[in-house]
């Protein structure tokens, strides 16, 4: 058993919700989260690996991520 993040995304691609659940394989825990993210996007991290999904990193500086905060 593994355990993963899966991370709801909203449209433009910022979190919306982040879930810790515990899965057998990378498969599963793929699976589980196409369910629960119905037509929304996704992203699947096992520990610090993106497994699925398109991780994209903000830089401090850039407006998005002054917008986050």
């Amino acid at each position: 058993m593994y355990q993963y993040e899966i991370r709801l995304l909203h449209a433009d691609r910022t979190t919306d919700t982040i879930m810790e659940v515990i899965h057998l394989n990378d498969n599963a825990a793929i699976r589980a989260a196409k369910k629960m993210a119905e037509a929304r996007p996704f992203e699947v991290w096992r520990d610090l690996d993106c497994i699925y999904g398109r991780a994209t990193i903000v830089a401090p500086m850039s407006p998005r991520f002054r917008s986050a905060r």
